[in-house]
Order: structure tokens, then sequence, then C-alpha cells
């Protein structure tokens, strides 16, 4: 049996990652593809703008054979960590023979001697990464400049955002999967213009807007979100803003010290600047300078919210669940080979595992978050893993 596998976030879920799937099951040959997406919580930091379970529908519907949820603890980290989470689950089920992930095409053929150099650190590379990081660069910039004085490979296309994380991808896998990169097409990953193969950022942008005539023509599933837009089933960025700031302003500046990734002395920046902002975007932009990213900070922001601490992630290295989201009805052979070779306990309903363990209620914790902030009044109540069924199509 041939699986390849994807980490992802979908959102939403468009014609590109459509292409994507298509095309990495045909490179890979594959009997059947297998999805890590993110639930709540996206890798740069906001709350996804739909549910997860609607986003794994789409996804099955065109082209996915399982989905299962990459845990929050990994799917809010930085690109390391997200891959490595990606990559350990997938991994861990015991069936997964490929990995594909999407990547600018110019990028495609240096990312092979670049994982090798981030794999060996010389001497060389890591005076000029701190000299880099010195100079004030954000880590992405100052790894891609280490990698071309060290090694001659080119800064600009490493720096790219999907070439970025295809680098920890390749840097994570083991020797028993193969990876399958596929050449982006259509809009590039933070392009806010719009188009057949328009981005998710511009997809979401446009949902903004409220131009949703448009949005929906570039997803290939459009009366699904259709459906989740009109009900109110959806999550805007700035829902929980005020939650945030009253967090940051209450947490005493001990404990916000304690915040996974709130190094540097940023809880201080963070402090300060929620005594001034009134909203989300206010408050990123006041901490914001050029050696953090937008999406760092972005991502501290969900991890003030959810308590995600530097003594969690240290203890919970690895995903310890596999916890499905849907699969397909004639994915039946798929689901009996995971039974059979995964090391994780896998999840069909949340009622039937630990709710106390940390990460998984760090999950429950999150999807809650997510609903308390849904634009529906409705659907804000708790509790909903434990009254969604996985998604079967």
């Amino acid at each position: 049996m041939r699986v390849v596998s994807v980490v992802c976030e979908y959102n939403p879920f468009h014609r590109g990652h459509a292409l994507h799937l298509a095309r990495a099951r045909e490179a890979s040959g594959a009997d059947y593809v297998i999805l890590a997406m993110s639930g709540p919580v996206t890798q740069r930091g906001a709350f996804a703008r739909h549910d997860k379970w609607t986003r794994a529908r789409a996804a099955l519907v065109h082209g996915a054979d399982l989905v299962l949820e990459l845990p929050v603890r990994f799917a809010c980290a930085s690109a390391q960590e997200f891959a490595q989470g990606g990559v350990s689950l997938l991994a861990s089920l015991g069936v997964t023979t490929h990995l594909s992930f999407g990547c600018e095409a110019e990028a495609l053929p240096a990312l092979e001697a670049a994982a090798r150099a981030l794999g060996e650190e010389t001497p060389a590379f890591a005076a000029a990464l701190r000299d880099g990081l010195a100079r004030g660069l954000s880590y992405p910039r100052a790894r891609a400049e280490a990698a071309m004085q060290a090694h001659g490979l080119p800064a600009q296309v490493l720096s790219l955002p999907n070439a970025a994380l295809a680098l920890e991808y390749l840097r994570a896998l083991p020797e028993t999967i193969q990876a399958v990169p596929i050449a982006r097409e259509g809009s590039g990953y933070h392009d806010p213009a719009f188009s057949p193969l328009a981005s998710a950022t511009a997809v979401r942008a446009a949902l903004v807007r409220g131009e949703r005539e448009a949005a929906l023509s570039a997803l290939p599933e459009p009366g699904l979100f259709a459906d989740a837009e009109a009900r109110g089933d959806v999550h805007e960025e700035e829902a929980l803003a005020q939650a945030l700031l009253y967090r940051l302003r209450a947490m005493p500046e001990e404990a916000l010290s304690q915040i996974a990734g709130m190094d540097e002395g940023l809880h201080h920046r963070f402090k300060a600047s929620a005594q001034r902002a009134t909203s989300r975007q206010a408050l990123i932009a006041a901490v914001k300078s050029k050696r953090y990213t937008w999406a760092r900070l972005s991502r501290l922001c969900s991890c003030v919210l959810l308590d995600v601490t530097r003594e969690l992630t240290g203890e919970h290295p690895k995903p310890a669940y596999a916890r499905i989201l849907g699969f397909r009805r004639d994915a039946a052979p798929l689901l009996h080979e995971i039974k059979k070779n995964t090391a994780l306990p896998l999840i069909a309903k949340a009622a039937d595992f630990d709710r106390a363990h940390p990460l998984f209620a760090l999950d429950l914790r999150a999807q809650d978050l997510w609903s308390l902030g849904c634009a529906s009044r409705e659907l804000r109540a708790a509790g909903r893993d434990f009254v969604t069924a996985p998604v079967i199509v």
C-alpha cells in the first residue's frame, strides 16, 4: 500500500489545494491520501475562519481519504515545530510512504542542498546566523542569508514562505518516507491578488470585504463554505481581541514571560503595548520590529489566549494521539492498516480519550475559544468537540 501524506491548514480549502492533492497522488502513485490538518488555530497564529469539520469535508470531497487533526501545540508553532509535529504524527501511523508539500517553483532545485546544509550547521553557517540575528534580522531571513554566505545558496529564494516550510519538512522526514515536492501554481502564499488559483490569503480578504461571490469562485466546494458564511459559522480575526487585551493587561509579567516563544524580553513589549492597543492588529503593530515577523507575534497572541507555556511545549515534543476529523467510506482498508500499525491512540470520538491530557485539553480549549468568537451566537456554546462526529463522505 502506498500512502502519500500532507501537513496542511486549508484556511479555506481552495482550487490550488485540490490541484496539489491530485498531483501528489499522481507523482507518488499513492493508493490513499492522508492529511494532518490544523484545527481551530493556524501556523500564522490566527484562528481559522471556518471550523475544522467544514474544511475537512471539502478536502475529503476533493482528494483526501483521511483527515487527522494536527494538535494545536504544533499547529500554532514555528515552521520547524509545525513540520516536525506533522511529520511525527504521520510517520507514527505506520503507513505513510510519501510526504508531499507545495513549494515555489524557483526554490525546488535548491531544496535538498539547503536541507543538508541546514542539517550540518557548520561553524561558518552558525557564525553567519548569529551575525544576522545580531543585526536585527528575523530568524527566517537571518537563516537564509547564513545559507547564502556559508554555502552559496540563494537567500531570496530560501526565505520564500513555502520554501522555508519545505526545508523543515525535509529535515524532519525519516528515511522511510520519500519527499514529493510539488511546484506551487497560481498566486503566492501571501499574494492578495484574485485569480482562479487565488491564495487562501486573497480568499479570506475577499470574504472580509464582503465580496462573497468572488471569494467562493476560487473554491472547489463553494456551497459548503457559502452555507457556513450564511449561518455565521465563521471566526473573524478580531473576534477575541478584547479577551486577548484583557488577558495581557491582567497577567503578571512573570506568568507572561513563561508563554512559549515569549523570549528576549518580548513580554515587556506585549505588556506595555496592551495598555494602549484597542485591537489585535494594533497590538501586533505596536510590538512589531524588523527582528520579529508578524506571524511569530500573532502566534504569541494565540499562545497567550490559550496559555501555551514553555513548560507544556517542552514536556510534549511530539503528538501523543491521532484524532480523526473525517474519512471516506472507501478508505476502510487504510483505516484497517493504521489500526494494525499505528504507534499512537487513534481517536474517533473525543469522549473516548482522556480530556485531562495536556495536549488534548489544549485542543479542546482552542475549539471552545474558536466557538466563542463565532459570528453566530447560536454556535458559541462550548463542547463542540463532544457533539460533532467525524465527517464521512
